[in-house]
């Protein structure tokens, strides 16, 4: 699943939250849940498990279903400066392959504080 799934995942649970008229702390109650756990499912930070959307779901008055209603899952076509980036790397050796992943997982760290 891409951040992209994640977020408009997030998106939609804040939607519906805030359609049933609850905060972030109430639905956190009631479905055990802390706050900052709720949070993060709605930024796109922590993706939920299916039973974590079927607990939340009665909370919300919707189905598990209508998480994904609204979900665009057409696979894209990657960007070019993501198709030169894997081409240059198939270049690589595999010591400045696995060097070039630590960099990139450093970047994507850094651009979700």
């Amino acid at each position: 699943m891409t951040d992209t799934v994640a977020i408009e995942l997030g998106l939609r649970i804040k939607e519906l939250r805030e359609a049933a008229g609850l905060t972030q702390a109430e639905l956190a109650t009631l479905s055990l849940k802390t706050v900052e756990t709720i949070s993060n499912f709605e930024r796109g930070k922590t993706l939920p498990s299916v039973r974590t959307l079927v607990a939340l779901a009665p909370h919300l008055d919707c189905s598990p279903a209508d998480f994904f209603s609204t979900l665009s899952l057409e696979p894209r076509s990657p960007d070019p400066a993501t198709v030169a980036i894997l081409n240059k790397g198939k270049l690589l050796d595999d010591e400045d392959r696995k060097l070039l992943i630590g960099f990139v997982d450093l970047l994507v760290a850094r651009s979700r504080r």
